[in-house]
């Protein structure tokens, strides 16, 4: 028994080690609601641990003490990272991401409101690691020959056993169903981590961002030119074409705009765009790997945005984009710039934007935007009556009519905290109306709010500044959400959005088009997106898109629409599917399982050939 005893001891530390891989895979997928009864994953997971652990019976205890300690501090790292990058982003980290990762430090505030204390429990197992090797005395000295068979047997089984299992998942004619699809291309990544694990996800994704290689090949090049002259965009004039032709546009992306915001007493000048304008009551803004960034993209652009590649900011920035808003603009003989009221460097848009076409890109040294002393960089945030004052100023002074506007609000970013002193009246405004924290909302849920009130203040100022120049009735004005306030914490969405009937339902944001010229109120309740807003533009300034490849439709057409999420998901006026569960919500009854799956086929086409014109510069060649 002493003996027994003497070789247990010995090697504890080699099962606690064992014991972690399982249970940081374990614990990952309780934190996240997924399954931990999934027997392919199980398998993986074991025999990553068998192989981890095998080298441990090669080492010396100092060596085995560092060994465990790195290897474990970095898995529990991992699945750290990945929880949190869930919890704020509702998909996981690629390694192909880590040109934006400088952008998260600069923020890294926001990641603050989703940090929790049972995060910190996948660092529990380097407890009983380390007090293992601290107490379990000298360790016992086995035959060099036995530890280097064992470790061979174990390491040869493991890698065997991984390898049969990576290479026989099994196949399906439907890539939405195909296992073996999901794992040669991560097209899902929530998918994958389901049903294959986080340990292959993490492998897979490191071959897929290390091996990567940029195909232009003739053959490439021949299907995007049978797929455009296909699906080539077609104009259908209708009664909105051209009513706003000559005039002109400022086009306005609000930071975490949703539509629960906009309400009669605490958004006055929204809720008069929304109903004195043309408001499209049923609008979804899908979140991408760049967030804002694609949303920019899409709304420019009608394309899709990078999703199997790195980041468009990053990866594609110097593509040529012949569609893009600016563009066309200013071949109609618009001038065309762009307001930011943060750093221009951040996203690349110092390079981005004149891709896009526009001629100048203000960021706020360009406004000589003034911040107090007490200003914390992605903290505080200049207020948006201060950017729409600038950014107008700066239009008049050095552009001549008519001219189209591009403001990036940022007064509804993260934190929703009472420190903003920016926040400060339209806080108190807020409070006036909903009561303190904690009569009917938490302080986060006011701050998200007297945020939101800040833009509509900002437009209120705008409108009154126009109105002094004598170019309010020749200026149209467009607002839209670039995504969900994802930002929120899990409460704080719960507090506000209380009526939400299907999960896809928090994308809905608002997109209103308003002039005080406008004849007649409109509102559309068919779906719309945010690819839907170039084109919808582009329409009503008699624009011609013909031939063009568009992701979206003119919105005020009777084409049908469709919301096009990066996982492959896609929502429409009859179902939405979800691609990551593989589930269906029918809105329209009478829609079959085939027409879903035509849809499903048409989404997976776009993407491809969305993701070949962005890794071939495709229209460089054709422009």
């Amino acid at each position: 028994m002493k003996k027994i005893k003497k070789h247990f001891l010995s090697n504890a530390d080699i099962l606690i080690f064992f014991f972690s891989v399982l249970f940081f895979d374990y614990f990952f997928r309780n934190q996240l609601g997924m399954s931990s009864a999934n027997a392919k994953v199980i398998f993986v997971n074991i025999f990553t641990a068998i192989l981890l652990s095998s080298f441990m019976f090669l080492m010396g205890q100092k060596t085995r003490l560092t060994y465990g300690i790195v290897l474990m501090s970095m898995m529990a790292l991992l699945c750290f990272c990945q929880n949190l990058h869930y919890n704020y982003f509702s998909t996981f980290f690629s390694f192909s991401k880590a040109s934006i990762l400088k952008e998260f430090f600069q923020v890294k505030n926001e990641a603050t409101g989703k940090l929790t204390l049972d995060l910190f429990g996948y660092f529990l197992p380097l407890i009983p690691f380390i007090l293992i090797n601290l107490f379990k005395g000298k360790q016992y000295k086995y035959n060099y020959i036995l530890r280097i068979c064992i470790t061979s047997f174990l390491c040869i089984l493991s890698l065997a056993c991984l390898f049969l299992t990576f290479s026989n998942y099994p196949e399906n004619i439907k890539k939405s169903e195909s296992d073996s699809y999901l794992y040669h291309t991560l097209y899902n990544k929530v998918r994958a981590v389901d049903r294959l694990g986080l340990y292959s996800y993490t492998i897979k994704d490191a071959q897929l961002t290390l091996n990567h290689k940029i195909e232009n090949t003739d053959e490439q090049k021949t299907m995007i030119d049978l797929y455009i002259e296909e699906h080539g965009y077609v104009s259908e004039p209708n009664d909105y074409t051209g009513i706003f032709k000559g005039k002109n546009l400022i086009l306005i992306l609000c930071e975490s705009l949703s539509t629960i915001v906009i309400d009669e007493e605490l958004t006055p000048t929204l809720y008069m765009m929304k109903t004195q304008g043309i408001n499209f009551d049923n609008h979804y803004a899908p979140v991408y790997q760049s967030a804002t960034a694609d949303s920019e993209f899409i709304s420019l652009t009608s394309q899709i945005p990078s999703i199997d590649n790195g980041p468009l900011a990053y990866d594609f920035y110097e593509n040529t984009f012949p569609s893009a808003l600016p563009q066309l603009f200013r071949e109609i003989g618009y001038s065309a710039n762009s307001f930011h009221s943060f750093k221009k460097e951040f996203y690349n848009r110092e390079t981005l934007h004149y891709t896009y076409g526009f001629t100048y890109l203000y960021d706020w040294v360009d406004l000589n935007l003034e911040k107090r002393p007490e200003f914390v960089e992605a903290y505080n945030w200049i207020h948006d009556r201060e950017l729409f004052t600038k950014a107008l100023e700066a239009t008049n002074e050095n552009a001549t009519e008519p001219f189209f506007d591009f403001f990036i609000s940022v007064s509804g970013h993260v934190p929703y905290v009472r420190e903003r002193y920016e926040l400060e009246y339209d806080l108190w405004q807020t409070i006036v109306l909903h009561g303190e924290a904690g009569e009917e909302y938490s302080t986060e849920a006011l701050c998200y709010l007297a945020a939101q009130k800040t833009l509509d203040s900002g437009l209120e100022i705008l409108i009154e500044d126009l109105t002094k120049t004598g170019q309010l009735e020749n200026t149209v004005i467009a607002v839209y959400g670039d995504h969900y306030p994802y930002g929120l914490t899990k409460s704080a969405t719960k507090e506000l959005f209380t009526d939400l009937k299907n999960d896809y339902e928090i994308y809905k944001v608002p997109f209103i088009i308003w002039t005080p010229s406008l004849e007649n109120t409109t509102t559309i309740e068919t779906v719309t997106s945010t690819y839907d807003i170039m084109p919808t533009l582009c329409n009503l300034f008699d624009i011609n898109l013909n031939g063009h490849l568009i992701t979206g439709r003119d919105a005020l057409s009777d084409k049908d629409g469709l919301v096009i999420f990066e996982d492959r998901s896609w929502l429409n006026d009859r179902a939405y599917y979800n691609a990551t569960k593989g589930t269906v919500i029918k809105l329209d009854p009478s829609i079959t399982d085939d027409e879903i799956e035509e849809i499903n086929n048409k989404v997976f086409e776009e993407i491809q050939i969305s993701q070949n014109i962005l890794t071939s510069d495709y229209f460089a060649e054709k422009n």
